[in-house]
């Protein structure tokens, strides 16, 4: 049902910056047959917006803290005649973090990623939801369903509303009922704010668990609201500091990849100055198979992981004495390769363009989930990264080609050097325009490298021709998706794709190709030669 409105009352305004980003939104909006109009920015046209009093706001620019710095002055400017509304984010899909943390912090009241409009439902939802408006669209749906032959499934759908809505009844009768007994018996303003917190996190046990434990949680909320000492105990164990440790242990979450017999070893040293990342770190680690150590400077960090023999090292940037790269460069001198991965602040993400070539087998950003941490280190343990060599080259480190690396192919040992060239270019551009550049000439000089020895495995009658193809065609079609991605580019699709390009060249030249040059002296084809290491 379309609302009805005041003429120059539109239920949706959107203030936009460039046409083209809003257009299919715009698509989407016209749909609902809401009461919408959309302009472009103009500072002029601010107060005629003021007077329509919208009682939802779409806000779009080219980036997030333009459109956050164009909303304040809209809101200082016109405070006193702004009529309440819903104000809503629409971003490009990698400005999402910085969206939620506006959203989270109450300036905005959501964000929909409409660069590119891949869920263009969720920009009706979210609308209509703020509207308070969405049950006439339910029915609609259902209908829907229903002549698309989803019968059960809409009948499926329209069983379970009705069953929450009747659990929802249930919490407020319940939750009334309890802040009412809780005036009555608890006489303190913090006390009462405590029970408060309680219902929140009993309400939210419940909608995990509705069929099963609702009645358990009810008669837990009315024992809580007769008894003052039971809810004071509660507020103390909430409060009560949690016991640090170490070192720790748990057996279960990585087990599953072991072979019968063989036993847990996995280590993993934290280097982390802040106390507390420490101790959030400390709780993810705490339960999982690793036995970890913390440490809060560099220099400590050095001595423990000659000492603790770690599986992998978790590295801060910003640890005092010896940062973090310059630990990974000390490390990687005396020959150690463990395992190393970054962990920086957001303000420091552009070290880890330095960090690259001396061999990272990730990077995180603080914070960072639980799962993205313990994702990271799995796959820094499972799936260790080959080492190459590098060299300071005025204030920075590149990757090296050394006499080590060569198959004993000429050309294919030159054309080794000017992949590793190339590599390096890449990871010290800056710059969407640059690291393009960069990407494609590598890509190009990539194909004719991969058809030069492809023929010449065809020329000597390599058995694995056929696999080391597939993998070389495998090759090309993640660069082209590279290349997509880089029209997005930002810092850390560039770091992601130096990662890649880092990983890639290790595998391919320390592995793949030391097979078939085994294979060529074994034969003794003449093109190639064991130079050792005098070349």
């Amino acid at each position: 049902m379309k609302p009805v409105n005041l003429k120059n009352h539109p239920d949706v305004i959107m203030i936009y910056q460039d046409r083209d980003n809003v257009s299919l939104a715009i698509q989407q909006l016209m749909e609902l047959e809401l009461e919408f109009q959309a302009y472009k920015y103009n500072t002029k046209k601010l107060h005629d917006i003021t007077e329509m009093k919208p009682k939802v706001l779409l806000l779009s620019s080219n980036s997030v803290k333009k459109t956050i710095e164009l909303y304040i002055d809209y809101l200082e400017e016109y405070e006193q005649n702004i009529a309440p509304h819903s104000a809503i984010l629409l971003i490009n899909n990698r400005e999402t973090s910085c969206a939620y943390l506006a959203c989270e912090n109450g300036l905005f009241d959501n964000y929909v990623i409409i660069n590119p409009l891949n869920e263009p439902h969720r920009l009706k939802l979210v609308l209509l939801q703020e509207l308070k408006i969405i049950e006439s669209h339910k029915n609609e749906s259902l209908a829907q369903l229903v002549a698309e032959g989803e019968d059960e499934l809409a009948s499926c759908i329209e069983h379970g509303v009705a069953l929450k809505k009747s659990f929802l009844h249930e919490i407020g009768k319940c939750e009334t009922g309890l802040l009412s007994a809780a005036e009555k018996v608890v006489n303190t303003d913090k006390a009462k704010a405590v029970i408060q917190d309680l219902i929140g996190l009993s309400l939210e046990e419940m909608n995990d668990n509705v069929s099963a434990n609702i009645q358990e949680i009810l008669d837990q909320l009315i024992a809580l609201k007769i008894n003052n000492q039971a809810i004071q105990k509660n507020v103390e164990q909430y409060h009560a500091p949690k016991q640090k440790n170490t070192n720790g242990i748990n057996t279960e979450l990585l087990s599953s990849g072991l072979e019968k017999g063989e036993t847990l070893s996995y280590k993993i040293l934290i280097a982390e100055p802040s106390d507390l990342f420490s101790r959030v770190i400390e709780e993810i680690f705490s339960e999982t198979v690793f036995k970890y150590l913390l440490v809060n400077d560099g220099q400590a960090a050095l001595s423990q992981i000659a000492a603790f023999s770690p599986d992998v090292v978790l590295l801060a940037y910003d640890l005092p004495i010896i940062n973090g790269l310059e630990i990974t460069k000390t490390l990687r001198k005396e020959g150690n390769k463990v395992p190393v991965i970054a962990y920086t602040h957001h303000r420091d993400k552009a070290i880890i363009k330095r960090w690259i070539p001396l061999g990272l087998s990730g990077y995180l950003i603080k914070p960072s989930k639980k799962s993205l941490i313990l994702k990271s280190v799995n796959k820094a343990i499972k799936s260790p990264i080959e080492i190459i060599h590098h060299h300071k080259n005025a204030d920075k480190d590149d990757i090296q080609w050394i006499p080590e690396y060569s198959v004993g192919n000429a050309v294919l040992d030159e054309q080794h050097k000017m992949l590793f060239s190339m590599t390096n270019d890449f990871f010290n551009q800056d710059g969407k325009q640059a690291a393009t550049i960069a990407f494609d000439n590598l890509s190009s000089y990539i194909d004719l490298h991969f058809e030069a020895e492809e023929n010449l495995l065809r020329q000597i009658n390599y058995p694995e021709t056929n696999e080391h193809i597939n993998s070389h065609n495998e090759l090309r079609e993640k660069f082209e998706l590279l290349q997509h991605k880089l029209s997005d580019y930002d810092l850390d699709m560039h770091h992601k794709i130096a990662m890649f390009l880092y990983n890639w060249l290790a595998k391919h030249i320390l592995k793949a190709d030391m097979a078939y040059k085994s294979y060529a002296l074994l034969i003794e084809e003449t093109s190639f030669i064991d130079k050792g290491n005098h070349i």
